[in-house]
């Protein structure tokens, strides 16, 4: 057996997605991936001409530098037996040719231990990416990375992310019916 993980989309809107990661650990290693949710693989993400990137019609075919999530809401169950010191974290990664720089550059979200939730019903702001301490030059792409400590045989997590997703990277409709999107009053007017 070896360490097993997944990734399933369970809603991708042009506003929003919801996705589920889990892992299941057998005492081998730790997860260390920065790129758990991958930004520009989720619909309606633009490419550098803001055209949608996985379309006929993207003439660059090439992703933006950044893609901006909003985490809105969270619910985790992480099952790491208590006289483990560990758990799982989860961080907006930041930029860097490899896991140990995108890692030094990222911004930690949450450290996560026993089960809960964030957001879902409690009025509380979007978290928004402050990765790169600061510096915009080591701001990362907008993927959401997982690292995990102290996970043995039988450790395993769950966790369903609410992402908002911001317009000016992703399209809202515009490429679909672009007369029904500018109807009204977002009507392009002489």
């Amino acid at each position: 057996m070896s360490n097993k993980f997944t990734y399933q989309v369970l809603r991708d809107t042009v506003t929003d997605s919801v996705i589920k990661i889990t892992g299941a650990f057998d005492g081998t290693g730790q997860e260390a991936n920065s790129a758990r949710v991958q930004a520009n693989t989720l619909f309606g993400a633009l490419d550098a001409n803001g055209v949608p990137l996985r379309t006929s019609l993207s003439v660059s075919n090439t992703a933006l530098s950044y893609y901006d999530l909003q985490l809105t809401g969270l619910k985790y169950y992480v099952n790491f037996p208590t006289q483990n010191v560990g758990g799982v974290e989860i961080f907006f990664s930041g930029n860097g040719a490899s896991y140990a720089t995108q890692y030094a550059n990222s911004a930690t979200i949450f450290h996560l231990q026993g089960q809960g939730e964030f957001g879902l019903g409690e009025q509380l702001p979007s978290i928004i990416n402050n990765s790169g301490n600061g510096l915009t030059a080591n701001i990362g792409n907008g993927d959401i990375g997982v690292a995990t400590s102290g996970a043995t045989a039988n450790c395993a997590y769950t966790v369903i992310f609410t992402f908002r997703k911001n317009n000016a990277m992703y399209q809202r409709g515009q490429f679909n019916d672009p007369a029904a999107f500018n109807y009204g009053p977002y009507s392009i007017k002489p």
